[in-house]
């Protein structure tokens, strides 16, 4: 795999965007011609996607690392929305004509992204319609998670909101091993706190009753799940 010192070939664009779910069924000729405008870049680790250019209209697709996604307050405030990994696609809603809504996208470790100018990406899409569909479906997906993120939010309990909260990134992030599923990414309490929305001293009193009820093991900034069933158990409980 190409690093950041070196120019990305076209096979090592197609391979990785072949792995991204919203691309992965396209027809090869498409997927030739998607990598043909992909670019990459790398992001060391708390870089700025489009530092310079906010509303730059392009999409990109994670090739390597983890990008946090994020808003912040006029009062200086922070809330996380997720921290996301390869071979996932984000940006995408900069498909859409109107000013694009000016979430922060920073690179949670060293990244490399593929950049996808929207405007030769439509041209891809209209040239063969159908294609739209991934699209449209995957643009109903993510409102559907956001009604449910602010659901969580206003209804749900502070430990059903973490037990949600590191059942997703276990998901997305999770490494397999003999004492359980270690999440694959430094998760800091104060980084915790801003995707919850709770203070670091909120965090470490539940991180600490979860560990003493055997639901996750503490190292540092690392996480461990010990009982991902008694997660699944407080996120899906009711008020």
């Amino acid at each position: 795999m190409a690093t950041e010192a070196q120019i990305w070939s076209r096979d090592e664009r197609l391979a990785v965007l072949r792995r991204c779910l919203l691309f992965s069924d396209w027809p090869e000729a498409r997927l030739v011609e998607l990598a043909a405008i992909a670019r990459a870049e790398f992001y060391p680790r708390g870089a700025e996607v489009f530092a310079r250019d906010p509303e730059r209209r392009e999409a990109f697709v994670i090739a390597s690392g983890e990008i946090e996604i994020s808003r912040g307050s006029a009062a200086g405030k922070k809330f996380v929305l997720g921290i996301n990994g390869p071979p996932e696609i984000l940006a995408i809603v900069r498909l859409l004509d109107d000013p694009p809504i000016h979430y922060e996208y920073r690179a949670y470790e060293d990244s490399v992204l593929l950049h996808l100018p929207t405007r030769d990406l439509t041209a891809i899409l209209d040239a063969d319609p159908i294609l739209w569909r991934g699209i449209a479906l995957l643009m109903c997906a993510r409102h559907g998670d956001s009604l449910r993120l602010l659901n969580d939010h206003n209804l749900g309990s502070l430990d059903q909101r973490m037990a949600a909260t590191l059942v997703g990134l276990a998901r997305m992030h999770g490494i397999s091993g003999g004492k359980g599923t270690e999440l694959g990414l430094r998760l800091p309490q104060e980084q915790l706190g801003a995707m919850l929305g709770v203070t670091r001293q909120s965090v470490n009193k539940l991180l600490r009753a979860f560990e003493e009820g055997g639901l996750i093991a503490i190292d540092y900034n690392r996480i461990t799940i010990r009982d991902p069933a008694a997660l699944d158990a407080i996120a899906a409980r009711d008020g």
